[in-house]
C-alpha cells in the first residue's frame, strides 16, 4: 500500500458533528480526539465527503467510485474500498488578535503528532520543513503566553498575552499558514471554539434556537490515503493510474465536508503534500 499525505483548509466554517447527547449549552458539538481534545475529521466522515466529491464529478464511474470506495451502507453487496481513509488531525486554527486580522496558532504536540505520523507511514516529506518543524515543537511556550515569531509589541491572542521570539517561520508558512503563534500544549487545547445561534423558522416565526460549535475558516488539518501499489501489469491502466488520476482531480475544486452545505458550511481545499 502506498499511503499519501493531505492536508486540509477550511475556506468556511466547518461543522462535523460528534452526534453524542450533551446536556451542555452546546446543542450540536465537533467531532474531537478522543486523547488529545481537539477537533477532527474521522475517517468515516471524510470518506463520505469524498465518495459525494467523485460522483457528483464522475456521474458514470460507477465502476471506479466502487472500487475506490467499496460499496455503500445500504447495499446488499460487500465489497469493500480499494483506498483506505485516516481521520483527518487538526495542525493549526486562526485565532483573534488586537494587532492582525488574525494568528495561526498551534502547539508543540500538535507538531510533534504530525512530524510521527509522517515517521509511521513513511511519508516522502520536503526535509528542510521537516527540520524547521522539530525546531519549533522543540520551543515551550508557557501557559497563557504563546510565542510570536514577529516583534510587534502588546499583541493579545484571545485573551493571551503573546512574548516575541526570534525565529524563522516562512518555511513553516505553507503548511502551517501566516502569522504563526505557538501556544502550549494546555491553552492550545483549551481555546474556545465559534459557537454559532441558529434558528428554525416555520412560516417565518422562530420554533427553535439552538448552538452549534464550528471549526473557524482558515483552520488546518492533515490526513493519510492508503492506495495500492501492488496490482498486476494488466490492472495498472486502469486500476492504479486510471482511477489515481480520477481521484486526483477532486483536488482542482474545493470538497464539501460535514453538514449545512446549503448555508456555505465545510467547503474545503485540500491540497497533497506527498510526492
Amino acid at each position: 500500500m502506498k499511503t499519501k499525505l493531505y492536508t486540509i483548509e477550511t475556506l468556511t466554517n466547518l461543522h462535523v458533528g460528534a452526534g453524542d447527547l450533551n446536556f451542555d449549552i452546546i446543542d450540536n458539538q465537533v467531532q474531537r480526539d478522543d486523547i488529545t481534545e481537539l477537533p477532527i475529521i474521522h475517517s468515516s466522515s471524510l470518506k463520505g465527503a469524498f465518495r459525494e466529491a467523485f460522483r457528483e464529478d464522475n456521474i458514470e464511474a460507477k465502476n471506479s467510485e466502487k472500487y475506490i470506495f467499496g460499496q455503500e451502507n445500504n447495499s446488499n453487496e460487500t465489497q469493500a474500498g480499494a483506498y483506505k481513509f485516516f481521520e483527518a488531525q487538526l495542525l493549526s486554527r486562526p485565532v483573534r488578535s488586537n494587532n492582525r486580522a488574525y494568528f495561526n496558532a498551534t502547539s508543540p504536540k500538535a507538531v510533534k503528532n504530525f512530524l510521527e505520523a509522517i515517521e509511521n507511514f513513511k511519508i516522502e516529506f520536503d526535509n528542510e520543513l521537516k527540520t524547521k518543524l522539530e525546531e519549533l515543537s522543540e520551543l515551550n511556550p508557557t501557559d497563557s503566553n504563546p510565542l510570536i515569531f514577529e516583534n510587534i509589541a502588546d499583541t493579545i491572542l484571545e485573551d493571551n498575552t503573546a512574548i516575541y521570539k526570534s525565529f524563522k517561520t516562512s518555511k513553516l508558512q505553507e503548511l502551517l499558514g501566516e502569522n504563526i503563534a505557538l501556544f502550549s500544549d494546555k491553552d492550545f487545547k483549551e481555546l474556545d471554539l465559534p459557537v454559532l445561534a441558529r434558528n428554525q423558522l416555520e412560516n417565518g416565526e422562530s420554533k427553535n434556537l439552538w448552538y452549534e460549535e464550528v471549526v473557524p475558516k482558515k483552520s488546518k488539518f492533515f490526513f493519510f490515503v492508503g492506495m495500492p501499489d501492488n496490482l498486476d501489469k494488466s490492472d495498472k491502466k486502469e486500476k492504479l493510474d486510471g482511477y489515481n488520476n480520477k481521484f486526483e482531480k477532486l483536488l482542482e475544486n474545493p470538497i464539501q465536508i460535514g453538514a449545512n452545505k446549503s448555508i456555505g458550511y465545510g467547503f474545503c481545499n485540500i491540497t497533497k503534500v506527498s510526492k
